[in-house]
């Protein structure tokens, strides 16, 4: 015969452990950062670490107020993590809120009608569960979707992480059922449904890890910034005078777009623009991405001026950019970045040769560096 209740014990030990890594983890961030978001999402696992001993317990109603407070918790958690990224969420666009009401009046009227025909018991405490874990569900979904607009910034992190929040919300509208069920079936809930939430629990548990420790979200608000000595504007140079101005800048932690890694330094934050998908790679970016380039731009020159200082952005390889796209493409993304770093009075370095160009190319590039003194 099945011990099914080594199981349960075995998978809940495993999210336990993963609740409280993740909470620890999570609030190092941000006694680091002191971002607010890094301070609700830790909570949120504290509090899913005691809600799994309230299940345990078998407490409908602590399980139904700790569930609650997990479920809040990641989603203003998600909404800071948002603002701090300057990204409004909308979310009239991006999840049918309005249907919200009659799918939860649905899911009510599903489990009265179970209930009325003897598959589900109405014991104590089975109300709260329904109604925590269904408000629970939809906090989740909304986390998730809400999560859908810094992935310009987090890339496969937060698409990882919108899965995950969706999976999860999902898998916790059923769980009120099945404790309404015959005794006899719940006796194989254990490994149906508690493996189901550790598998959940951990993948989660670590995606939040891993992005909270991302150098999108803590790099530039833990790094000591020295002094920065060099002009702000816009500095069009060869890669003579660019290796004079990397040494003068290899403690600074510049961004830079680079076709070779290797000749920029270890403190600053860099990019490899290539045509190569390299799985798991964040940093590697496609010449065409214009836009993600703008937007690590901006996202930087922010979060340099927070810290008290300005910030330098390298650009190595617009002539590989020339390569494809069209000139008009690459100097309207030229002078938006040149825009966002005259407003954060920041440095914008372009590295390139005067013979790669033709006359016009080249003077229309010297204009920009005209507009940005």
């Amino acid at each position: 015969m099945i011990d099914y209740s080594m199981f349960s014990t075995i998978q809940g030990m495993i999210v336990i452990i993963a609740d409280l890594l993740a909470f620890a983890l999570i609030l190092r961030v941000y006694q680091k950062t002191k971002r607010r978001s890094a301070m609700f999402i830790s909570l949120a696992w504290f509090f899913d670490f005691l809600t799994v001993i309230s299940y345990t317990g078998l407490n409908p109603y602590a399980v139904g107020f700790f569930l609650s407070m997990v479920s809040m918790l990641m989603f203003y958690g998600v909404l800071e993590l948002c603002k701090e990224e300057d990204r409004a969420v909308a979310l009239l666009k991006i999840f049918p809120i309005p249907l919200m009401a009659p799918l939860l009046a649905l899911y009510f009227i599903g489990l009265g009608i179970l209930a009325k025909i003897g598959m589900i018991n109405i014991t104590s405490g089975f109300i709260i569960m329904a109604g925590t874990h269904a408000t629970a569900g939809v906090f989740f979904l909304l986390a998730g979707f809400s999560i859908k607009s810094i992935e310009e910034i987090y890339s496969r992190k937060a698409r990882y992480l919108f899965v995950g929040l969706v999976l999860f919300g999902l898998h916790l509208f059923p769980i009120p059922i099945i404790y309404g069920l015959p005794s006899r079936v719940q006796e194989v809930y254990p490994i149906i449904g508690y493996a189901t939430s550790a598998v959940l629990i951990v993948f989660l548990t670590a995606l939040t890890i891993k992005l909270m420790y991302s150098d999108e979200f803590s790099r530039l608000k833990t790094l000591e910034i020295p002094q920065i000595r060099i002009e702000p504007g816009v500095l069009i140079v060869d890669k003579k005078r660019y290796a004079i101005l990397k040494e003068k800048l290899k403690d600074i932690p510049v961004l830079a777009f680079v076709r070779d890694l290797k000749e920029a330094s270890d403190v600053w934050e860099r990019y490899f623009i290539t045509t190569i998908t390299k799985e798991g790679k964040d940093n590697f970016i496609s010449p065409t991405n214009l836009e993600r380039i703008t937007e690590l731009s901006y996202r930087y020159l922010r979060m340099m001026e927070e810290k008290g200082s300005r910030g330098v952005i390298v650009l190595d390889c617009v002539e590989y950019l020339l390569m494809y796209n069209d000139f008009s493409s690459v100097m309207k993304f030229l002078n938006k970045i040149k825009d966002f770093v005259m407003h954060y009075k920041g440095t914008l370095i372009i590295v390139v040769e005067k013979e790669a160009f033709e006359d016009q190319q080249w003077a229309l590039l010297m204009r920009l560096l005209e507009k940005a003194q």
